[in-house]
């Protein structure tokens, strides 16, 4: 389209141009204008996307990662106890699985639903929570492990015990002292809304003693 532009302009050189013409040329320019903005805007839109998706795939994949290799370190994996897990100030609470250490200190991790939190400083709507107790129940610290997790649209199949809820779930075995744990992260486009739900599934089993 813009050949012809150029084309009709040149055939024009020596001759003057009527209001028609001149308002033809401005129309034709807007329009490749429009077209060429349009398409630097969506590139820009799958590159945020693209990103976004990269980034969250690799925060998924580390954490994962951590969580398995304390399961690997641990001497028994348990689903909390009822009243284990601590009411929130905000949001819904639901325990996932609990480690007893050599030392016999406790690490618990569960999720945070904080979809209704207004002032929520981390990505909604699920968080990861890890609680570290001394042997004496004493709570040495309480720390997010990772945010912007979602349910997906079917819980994951388990043979054993499945515990947790929101994006973190572990098909506990106790017997044999392994879990299979699943994350599922939520990936967001460039206007914030839900492009895609990325999966990360691991087996872990504790130490033998």
């Amino acid at each position: 389209m813009n050949c012809i532009v150029i084309e009709f302009l040149r055939s024009r050189k020596t001759a003057g141009f009527t209001l028609l013409e001149l308002l033809l040329a401005v129309t034709l320019t807007s329009i490749m204008l429009m077209l060429t903005t349009s398409g630097i805007i969506s590139m820009m839109r799958a590159d945020q996307e693209s990103e976004s998706e990269i980034t969250r795939r690799i925060s998924l994949n580390q954490s994962m990662d951590f969580i398995t290799d304390e399961i690997r370190m641990a001497k028994r994996i348990t689903v909390p106890a009822s009243g284990s897990i601590p009411a929130p100030s905000c949001g819904t609470a639901t325990g996932v699985l609990t480690l007893t250490m050599p030392d016999n200190s406790l690490i618990s991790y569960y999720v945070n639903n904080i979809n209704a939190c207004p002032n929520a400083v981390w990505l909604k709507p699920v968080v990861i929570n890890r609680r570290v107790l001394t042997s004496g129940n004493v709570v040495v610290s309480d720390t997010i492990l990772m945010d912007a997790l979602t349910a997906p649209a079917t819980q994951p199949a388990c043979t054993a015990q499945l515990s947790g809820a929101d994006g973190f779930y572990a098909c506990i075995d106790a017997s044999s002292r392994s879990a299979t744990l699943y994350l599922y992260g939520r990936v967001v486009d460039a206007l914030g809304n839900t492009a895609a739900i990325y999966p990360v599934v691991s087996q872990a089993s504790t130490r033998s003693f």
